[in-house]
């Protein structure tokens, strides 16, 4: 039997027919990986042959609803700061730098018939707009790895043209506009598309997350300085510093229960403050983190970079733990399992010869895979054998390029610097993506390291210690230099932190022995380092406290040692902390 073949008219035809229909669903593909490429202010945009198409498609489609989701899958988008374009029929994605991060989902939503309502910060939703003529579009990410069970989620989205579920994108989960609140980090700016097409946005991954609430100043952990104390008069100084206790071992608190208040107490004042806790087990360290949540702590840490051998080697928990990844990414989870605040994780860059940045990486890889996405990085290597605590906080080379190495590859996770800050100035200087040149004899790749061509800080924070606790004046500019805030009024001139901290000590109105005397006064004690009468002050309040704890309070005890200061060097405890320049002239002409 012979089998007629169709002509060559019909075929091509037919061809057309095909190449036809492939045009025009061509508009937007959800399971495309689109492309990235850096925008630049000369790319000629389709923004009229969009419009246009746009309203082709509302004559058509009368039923068709106006609130669309476009999804930009999470494989090429890089690094932090990341701009959106429609270009060619295509939506895009342009990073400005070229480190991949797999855990960053970005959506656009256009709402006409709905706007975001962001009043009521309890609870968001959609409150019906009337009348509306503008379309806006919100931006929203969500990462995978700090919300895992997220992507358990199986939520679809609808495409209301044709009343079918979308499938789902291969490295994705799917949202729904009905379960926004699912988003983790909404962005509460809105853009017209015209602002999105033309320009492009851009905006930082962290900053939405942290929603304003991280610190950017920390004042570092230290075993038997961070007391209840000491954190009062870090509070008279600066209100937006963030506060941490001594590390607390978890066992303490499991084995203390009737008496919680004397190691998780703390005043309502010294929010925002975060409770170190120091463990190997994830069991007890989990029920010591319910314990730490009851008491209204805002976040907890994990020490795994102290390398004191009573801690690391007994212990068998701080910079030990380095070793074993995995044991800290089961601490994570078994904690995160029990508690709603944050958990971070405190590190150093390495332990012993576990001091590759390889190591590193996959250290932070394992944690942060549990919802980890907060790490303080001590940047010096720990030695556990060979040198005690005091010689691991100066021999070990500072590695800052390690830290912003970390911010590059893992845009995503928040990190701080900590390790060798003297004064406010370096801190800020390290925000803004540089290391301070008198750094230069520790490692000289380390200076002016420039994250990034846009001015947005590489740091979530700077961690300040032994500083602070030799000369706690260095936190003075803390509010008006970081934050932009007024500086307290009583962090105005020593004598006012001095003035502040007796009213704190009348307070307690009890009389204690020497070793309670020194606690309590432990705080003021290098308030004049590098001025007259330092010397002086110290020697005097040691003195007083030996002779007069049993028949005064610290507070007249303190008294006593500022008078002796007045007479010594007139006019010292009034000049103002601003003024640096009063201060040298007072010290040169004394």
């Amino acid at each position: 039997m012979q089998i007629k073949l169709p002509s060559l008219y019909v075929i091509i035809y037919i061809l057309l027919i095909i190449l036809k229909l492939n045009n025009g669903n061509s508009k937007l593909n959800y399971n495309k990986t689109y492309t990235h490429g850096r925008v630049y202010n000369n790319i000629i945009h389709t923004l009229n042959q969009y419009n246009k198409e746009r309203n082709n498609k509302e004559k058509e489609n009368k039923y068709i609803r106006n609130n669309n989701i476009i999804i930009l899958p999470s494989s090429n988008i890089k690094g932090r700061n990341t701009y959106i374009s429609y270009v060619n029929k295509k939506y895009t994605t342009t990073t400005n730098n070229n480190n991949n991060s797999n855990n960053n989902n970005i959506i656009i939503i256009k709402n006409n018939n709905y706007y975001y309502n962001n009043k009521n910060n309890t609870k968001r939703s959609y409150i019906k707009k009337k009348n509306s003529k503008n379309f806006y579009y919100y931006i929203y990410c969500f990462n995978t790895s700090t919300n895992p069970t997220f992507l358990q989620k199986k939520i679809n989205i609808y495409n209301y043209k044709y009343k079918k579920k979308i499938l789902k994108c291969s490295n994705m989960s799917i949202l729904s506009e009905k379960n926004i609140e699912n988003v983790i980090s909404p962005c509460e700016k809105k853009y017209k598309l015209e602002d999105i097409i033309s320009n492009g946005i851009n905006y930082d991954y962290r900053k939405i997350n942290e929603k304003n609430t991280t610190p950017f100043i920390q004042v570092a952990p230290m075993i038997n300085v961070t007391n209840r104390h000491f954190r009062a008069m870090v509070r008279i100084i600066t209100k937006r510093a963030q506060l941490w206790t001594e590390m607390i071992v978890d066992n303490t608190l499991l084995y203390n229960l009737n008496n919680l208040e004397e190691h998780l107490g703390f005043d309502n004042n010294e929010h925002p403050i975060v409770c170190q806790l120091g463990g190997c087990d994830m069991n007890s360290m989990s029920e010591a983190a319910i314990l730490v949540e009851q008491a209204g702590y805002d976040e907890i840490n994990i020490n795994v970079g102290c390398p004191s051998t009573k801690v690391a080697n007994k212990g068998a928990f701080g910079a030990s733990l380095m070793k074993n990844p995995e044991q800290v990414r089961n601490i994570v989870y078994e904690i995160k399992k029990k508690v709603q605040i944050p958990v971070t994780v405190k590190i150093r860059t390495g332990v012993d010869n576990y001091d590759s940045f390889e190591f590193l990486k996959t250290f932070i890889e394992t944690v942060s895979s549990v919802g980890c996405n907060h790490f303080i990085v001590h940047a010096r290597k720990a030695w556990l054998k060979g040198l005690d605590p005091k010689q691991n906080r100066k021999i070990p080379p500072l590695e800052y390029y390690k830290v912003y190495d970390l911010c590059k590859l893992y845009p995503h996770l928040k990190f701080t610097l900590n390790g060798g800050i003297q004064t406010i100035q370096e801190a800020i200087a390290l925000l803004n993506g540089y290391t301070p040149e008198n750094y230069n004899n520790y490692n000289d790749t380390s200076n002016f390291i420039e994250i990034d061509n846009y001015n947005i800080n590489p740091l979530n924070g700077v961690m300040i210690g032994r500083a602070c606790m030799e000369n706690i004046t260095v936190l003075s500019q803390t509010d008006k230099l970081v934050y932009n805030q007024d500086i307290p009024s009583t962090a105005y001139s020593r004598r006012t932190i001095l003035e502040a901290y007796k009213k704190y000590l009348e307070k307690k109105n009890l009389f204690y022995n020497i070793s309670s005397s020194f606690e309590l006064l432990k705080p003021v004690l290098g308030i004049l380092k590098g001025m007259p009468g330092h010397r002086i002050f110290r020697n005097k309040l040691d003195t007083y406290i030996r002779n007069y704890t049993s028949t005064l309070p610290c507070s007249e005890i303190l008294e006593k040692a500022i008078a002796d200061v007045d007479n010594i060097a007139p006019g010292c405890l009034d000049l103002p902390l601003h003024d640096y320049n009063l201060q040298k002239e007072y010290i040169n002409n004394y």
